[in-house]
């Protein structure tokens, strides 16, 4: 075997090396989605990121109160809480209702910014509730999941998870916007 042909199969052998070495460190060093889950207790702080939670309560009806009450086909659940970040101005990625078969909901289409996340500060916490419509055999095994920041290739992300008690009632629920609390309130 000649010269040229030694150095061509050396960097052939190198380049299938360095192939699987970044596969390796691809698999379990690099985050492909949300790694980590940070689980919580209602009526607890709890952090996972950059957000701090404290869930005060779940309430589920079978309409929203409005000028004229709102039906649902299922239920409405109205999440009670509070949240601030860890270091800047941000608003969660996403925040969901998982119940124990994987079903995700979400805030559902048609009310603008009512009972939808809000802007939170470095440790400015705001509390309002929000909304989700689920179905009736979901109610009894839901979790709220707040995904506080998009993942990054280079980092995990985390996620709070806090399972809930929903407390069922036949009066119209109420969505409350995020306000502002006094400091060390939640």
């Amino acid at each position: 075997m000649t010269r040229a042909r030694w150095a061509v199969a050396t960097m052939a052998v190198a380049a299938l090396g360095v192939g699987g070495l970044a596969n390796v460190v691809d698999d379990r060093y690099l985050a492909s989605g949300w790694h980590t889950t940070v689980h919580g207790v209602e009526g607890e702080d709890v952090v996972g990121g950059t957000f701090q939670v404290h869930v005060h309560g779940a309430t589920a009806a079978q309409a929203l109160a409005d000028d004229e009450p709102v039906p649902s086909a299922g239920w409405y659940v109205v999440v009670d809480l509070s949240y601030a970040t860890t270091d800047e101005w941000s608003t969660p990625e996403e925040v969901v209702l998982v119940d124990r078969d994987g079903r995700e909901f979400t805030h559902p289409g048609g009310f603008g910014s009512t009972g939808a996340p809000w802007l939170a500060g470095p440790d400015i916490w705001f509390r309002g509730t929000l909304l989700f419509e689920v179905p009736e055999d979901a109610l009894e095994s839901l979790s709220l999941v707040v995904r506080g920041e998009r993942p990054r290739p280079i980092l995990p992300g985390t996620v709070v998870r806090v399972p809930l008690t929903v407390t069922t009632t036949t009066e119209p629920l109420v969505v409350e916007r995020g306000s502002l609390l006094p400091r060390r309130e939640r």
